[in-house]
């Protein structure tokens, strides 16, 4: 027997046929779809993340400080410190015991009058209250320093008990400034002072006296 040649690809004189090409067609599709296959696994692919920069948020405003008045921008007028004595008649009631102004003193009796005209009653006595000696003058209280920077100012009106000798026998607060620092301060001072005393025809009396403390800043230019 005779040997056989099988070929199992087309010859060179069969490469003009269309079977030969479609078939080197089909071969080449195959070979690109495989590299495009495995060079897709190969490669790498990196994805770089790049993070939003972070937002500023603004800072809060700082609140203002309190405007505050400087100790040496300050001006206390002196005769608005110094209590100053006004007529009973303007400013001061009339107290409604007299007991409370004159300390001893009894109270005179009525006019009694008879039905044939019996005897008078003696006047009442002649009271002079007491006052501010010109020549010595009220000692100044004392004005805190954080009081005059946070601008505090007032008003304190106190009753002074003035002895017979013109020293003060106790000291109460009638009426405050507001501010707890004013009020201790001129009752304080007020303990110091001496005054010409009240008289009760022409006798030395201890009496009570209200007067007034102000304190007060004059910062203007």
């Amino acid at each position: 027997m005779s040997a056989m040649t099988v070929n199992s690809f087309p010859s060179m004189h069969n490469w003009n046929s269309p079977r030969a090409w479609a078939l080197a067609i089909i071969v080449l599709l195959h070979l690109g779809f495989f590299w495009a296959l495995t060079n897709g696994m190969t490669q790498k692919i990196t994805k770089i993340f790049v993070p939003e920069p972070p937002q500023l948020l603004p800072l809060p405003e700082q609140p203002k400080p309190p405007k505050q008045v400087d100790i040496k921008d300050a001006r206390i007028d002196i005769k608005e410190l110094k209590p100053t004595i006004v007529p009973r008649e303007l400013d001061f009631p009339e107290e409604p015991i007299r007991e409370s102004i004159i300390t001893g003193l009894p109270t005179p009796p009525k006019n009694i009058i008879g039905d044939e005209g019996g005897d008078v009653a003696p006047p009442a006595p002649m009271v002079v209250e007491p006052r501010i000696d010109a020549r010595r003058g009220l000692s100044e209280p004392y004005y805190p320093p954080d009081v005059i920077r946070g601008g505090g100012e007032g008003t304190v009106v106190l009753s002074i008990y003035i002895l017979a000798d013109g020293r003060v026998g106790d000291v109460r607060l009638i009426s405050s400034s507001g501010i707890a620092k004013l009020d201790q301060s001129a009752m304080r001072e007020a303990k110091k002072w001496r005054f010409v005393p009240g008289t009760s025809d022409g006798k030395p009396m201890a009496m009570w006296k209200q007067l007034p403390v102000t304190f007060r800043l004059n910062t203007r230019m």
